[in-house]
């Protein structure tokens, strides 16, 4: 028996409590979710920012991949934030940026995205087995008892936590300060201060002796080291995000992971400058100049716009000096690219060592 079968695996339906974390906006393509899914853990679909088609689509490529093992479907049910700073300003300090990757001064608003709750609608509507969340669970909690699916809500303090379970949630997910991604911070619409929070190996046990139900470890987890230790401090199982980065159904450029290779634990910051709410970020040319500039964002669900197309020239073009790329504070131990499976093979077998 795999030392990675726990209690959460009987709720999940999985072989190993090894979660892939739901991370929207590319990394997180139908093949990594459904490939982590038949390897056993559960694979997550990041479904912020797309739609509605476009989550069902990927949701039903991703079950056909995992040969029907479960897969789950993550959104980020943060609302609207207010701006601290003046699109101008902001402008004025991406204008440089912007002219080196030949865009024009002032971007085009993106192409719309649907609400979070509709997509992770349609994403169960299409087969999904379990939903994780950021933010309040609350709005999904019907959902999921509608669907009689497994509710699973990240969280960064005992109080969210509680919160969570007292709305319904099955599980909670404990999210590190050294987690790469956006901080699943309970804010409501109110702004987020740029604060990382309690780290993993302490918030995992606060969480344990607090509540009673599975803890899942986020932030900081590379390899079997860390499961175990998480293990060790009682959580049921982990979410990983910047470990399956290596991943080659990513579809990223090794570019991308040698920069992720390259990354010391000291060589990110948490910060909200680029998407409008804190996330933790490789610092680079275009981090370091947002951060230093002080000139605020247009809040979230706003800022994103002024980003999103520097974002993907960056990425075609290679130039990630200029591309704002999310990752945890364990990124220099992500490892040789290698097919899902694998990892997740890779992982049950270090841990038992």
């Amino acid at each position: 028996m795999s030392v990675l079968r726990t209690p959460l695996c009987d709720l999940l339906g999985i072989r190993h409590a090894i979660l892939l974390a739901g991370m929207a906006g590319g990394p997180n393509t139908p093949e990594l979710v459904g490939e982590v899914s038949r390897a056993g853990g559960l694979g997550v679909l990041g479904l912020t920012g797309t739609t509605t088609a476009a989550a069902a689509e990927a949701t039903r490529a991703a079950i056909e991949r995992a040969g029907g093992a479960p897969v789950g479907a993550n959104a980020q049910l943060a609302a609207r934030s207010p701006a601290t700073g003046d699109r101008e300003r902001i402008l004025a300090v991406l204008a440089p940026f912007r002219a080196e990757l030949g865009l024009p001064p002032d971007p085009a608003p993106p192409p719309p995205a649907d609400a979070p709750l509709a997509l992770l609608e349609a994403s169960v509507a299409a087969g999904a087995r379990t939903i994780t969340t950021f933010e309040d669970p609350t709005p999904a909690i019907a959902l999921a008892r509608e669907a009689a699916i497994p509710l699973l809500a990240m969280v960064t303090t005992v109080a969210e936590a509680r919160r969570a379970v007292a709305a319904g949630a099955d599980a909670v997910i404990a999210q590190g300060s050294e987690a790469g991604g956006h901080r699943g911070v309970f804010a409501g619409g109110a702004t987020v201060a740029s604060t990382p929070g309690a780290g993993t190996i302490a918030l995992v046990p606060e969480l344990i002796d607090a509540l009673g139900v599975p803890v899942i470890a986020s932030g900081g987890i590379m390899d079997g080291r860390g499961i175990a230790a998480a293990l060790a401090l009682g959580a049921s199982g982990v979410s990983l995000g910047t470990r399956f980065l290596a991943a080659l159904e990513t579809g990223f450029p090794q570019g991308y992971r040698d920069a992720l290779a390259r990354c010391p634990a000291d060589g990110t910051v948490v910060t909200d400058a680029v998407t409008g709410r804190p996330a933790r970020w490789i610092r680079n040319r275009l981090v370091d100049a947002l951060v230093d500039a002080g000139a605020g964002t247009l809040g979230w669900g706003d800022q994103i716009g002024l980003i999103a197309d520097v974002r993907s020239a960056a990425a075609r073009l290679e130039r990630y000096d200029l591309l704002p790329m999310l990752a945890g504070q364990g990124s220099a131990l992500i490892g040789a690219p290698m097919p899902a499976a694998q990892i997740v093979a890779q992982l049950v077998e270090q841990t038992a060592a």
